[in-house]
């Protein structure tokens, strides 16, 4: 569903960002994977939005179909407490998420 509407997912929640805030996360990366730096188009959230329930372009980032995939997370990751899952992913990429 468009419009911002929290939709289940396999018992966490998902959210579809309108086709506006995408363009700009996009031109704003440079159409640019935010790890690797090949073409990108999918906009990702840094931390899953069924971990944090938001959705601003500081917590959004481009990124290229292969990293994208290679940076899922399982449901049972949406279930540690907030913290634990920064430190994992930090850990994880290598990276510290803002």
């Amino acid at each position: 569903m468009e419009g911002g509407k929290v939709m289940p997912i396999r018992g966490g929640r998902a959210y579809r960002q309108s086709q506006h805030f995408k363009e700009t996360i996009r031109e704003r990366d440079g159409h640019t994977c935010q790890l690797c730096g090949k073409p990108g188009h999918e906009v990702d959230h840094i931390v899953p939005y069924a971990v944090s329930g938001e959705t601003t372009p500081e917590g959004s980032r481009v990124l290229c179909v292969q990293c994208n995939r290679d940076t899922r997370r399982t449901r049972r990751d949406a279930a540690l407490p907030v913290d634990e899952w920064y430190a994992s992913i930090e850990l994880e990429l290598g990276v510290t998420v803002p």
